[in-house]
């Protein structure tokens, strides 16, 4: 979701007199700072920079969809009592939460280099600058809070996935021990 909300709208500039009418005058559209040369500008400047974050947003989102499906599938597994009659599935999953834990570092990372290129190309450099001389301050080049909170989630995900290795090896155990004694009536 916070990848999703990284890439935003593609729309790009639209002012107030782009609206017409009332809306021009009554909420200060003729005095939005941007019109004719300067309007068409700051459009094709923001879709110049939305293309440059859509591919890092669409790979951090098909990541993010993998990673729900395979938690899905865990949790139908462990519902369907699958571990009870073949322990080694636990050993399976513990490698395979092992592996996504490991792999999520690297792909935080890869998202921030991502990002901060981006916000270091010219586009978002011209981008900010036109925005600014016109009184906007909310176009800077830096990382915003979903981009933040997208990777501090991968990294609260990493742990989690740690975490359940580690539960996956311990429930391996249990279900070890359980099937080498029988119950005693």
């Amino acid at each position: 979701v916070c990848s999703a909300v990284s890439c935003g709208p593609p729309g790009g500039y639209t002012g107030l007199p782009g609206l017409g009418g009332i809306y021009y005058y009554q909420y200060g559209g003729a005095y939005s700072g941007f019109g004719g040369a300067d309007g068409e500008k700051a459009q094709q400047l923001d879709q110049r920079f939305h293309q440059l974050k859509v591919p890092v947003a669409r790979a951090a989102m098909a990541a993010g969809g993998c990673l729900l499906a395979v938690s899905c599938l865990l949790i139908s597994v462990g519902v369907l009592r699958l571990p009870w009659g073949f322990p080694a599935w636990l050993l399976l999953e513990c490698v395979l939460d092992t592996a996504i834990a490991v792999g999520i570092v690297p792909a935080v990372y890869y998202f921030f280099h991502f990002l901060l290129g981006v916000y270091n190309s010219s586009v978002c450099k011209e981008r900010e600058q036109l925005y600014q001389s016109k009184g906007y301050q909310g176009f800077r080049c830096s990382l915003h809070g979903a981009e933040i909170a997208a990777g501090l989630s991968g990294c609260v995900a990493a742990m989690a996935y740690l975490l359940s290795a580690a539960l996956a090896v311990r429930g391996y155990r249990t279900i070890h021990k359980l099937k080498q004694k029988p119950v005693q009536l």
